[in-house]
């Protein structure tokens, strides 16, 4: 329990945040302007830019809710951890990211085995861009904006709404919130580590843009990687032998490790500027509270079970 004079129970009570409500209500946005988003895909050429899409996402169905709750809402930065992150600590962001990139494309490569032994078949990934003009088209659409917008909602917004719970609990249920408002059943894990990590550079350094540099870090890597080995010889089939199985383990534990050394000294850092964690709370969920969060949950499961079924079908299997 947290004493009435604790300092966290007063900045909880005193420090304007966002409601549990107003997250859901968003999150539910967000849902259905990708749905939205996802028709004015299939009906525009293949020709047309993707920055023309996505800023037609991005823009008006997270970037504008949030700057008019922001607005109706003074004195709410605080919460939203608006703050400029120090300078040393945001440069090893950048490390951490492409480690990250590394080390969910291991996770994804056996989550996938598992989901190829289990019938489904990957979709395909976007097409990757040939030529530097595509690759700074995408770094801007691909890679900063949904960064700085996703990063807004769910480490600014999401993470101050749920952390009056906790801040441990907090960057887990918005980890996982991330995760399904992608719709990608095979990049689930690294969806959930890029949330959780992204979550924990943001409480670590007191600074939303600590989450945003780091998520657009990681995005850029996920386009600029590919397009710097594009050169090699991609197009044979590559057979799990059991030599390679274990040189991958070896080298995804090495690369976590290098991770967990990052993310400790982050958290020294914190503990040494009095940025503590938030201890679990347990209360329970107002009506409309529930509600509002049950239709936004629903709303991206269903976006997750319709993408898995579609791309399920295109291979020719049934359930």
């Amino acid at each position: 329990m947290i004493a009435m004079q604790d300092p966290i129970y007063e900045k909880l009570t005193k420090e304007p945040r966002p409601t549990l409500f107003a997250t859901g209500v968003l999150l539910l946005l967000a849902t259905l302007g990708l749905w939205l988003s996802s028709l004015l895909e299939l009906a525009l050429p293949q020709s047309a830019s993707p920055l023309i899409i996505n800023a037609s996402y991005y823009l008006p169905f997270i970037a504008l809710p949030l700057a008019l709750y922001a607005r109706r809402r003074p004195g709410i930065g605080g919460a939203l951890r608006l703050n400029p992150p120090p300078l040393l600590p945001t440069l090893a962001l950048a490390p951490l990211a492409i480690l990250s990139v590394y080390v969910a494309s291991t996770l994804a490569f056996f989550w996938e085995l598992l989901l190829n032994a289990l019938g489904f078949h990957s979709p395909g990934g976007f097409a990757q861009p040939q030529t530097e003009a595509e690759l700074a088209l995408a770094i801007v659409s691909m890679a900063a904006m949904p960064a700085v917008c996703e990063e807004l909602l769910f480490r600014g917004f999401a993470l101050s709404a749920w952390e009056s719970r906790g801040t441990r609990f907090a960057i887990g249920v918005t980890a996982l919130l991330f995760a399904l408002l992608h719709g990608n059943l095979y990049g689930l894990p690294a969806y959930l580590l890029v949330g959780a990590v992204a979550g924990f550079v943001t409480f670590a350094l007191d600074s939303v843009y600590a989450g945003i540099v780091y998520h657009t870090v990681y995005n850029a890597a996920c386009l600029v990687i590919p397009f710097l080995l594009s050169g090699g010889d991609g197009d044979g089939e590559i057979a799990l032998s059991l030599w390679m199985a274990v040189r991958i383990v070896l080298e995804f534990a090495m690369r976590l490790g290098m991770m967990g050394l990052l993310l400790a000294a982050l958290w020294l850092r914190a503990r040494r500027a009095g940025i503590d964690p938030i201890p679990r709370i347990r209360r329970p969920l107002e009506d409309g509270e529930r509600v509002m969060l049950i239709l936004s949950a629903g709303a991206m499961l269903l976006s997750l079970l319709i993408v898995t079924l579609l791309a399920f079908a295109r291979q020719g299997g049934s359930l």
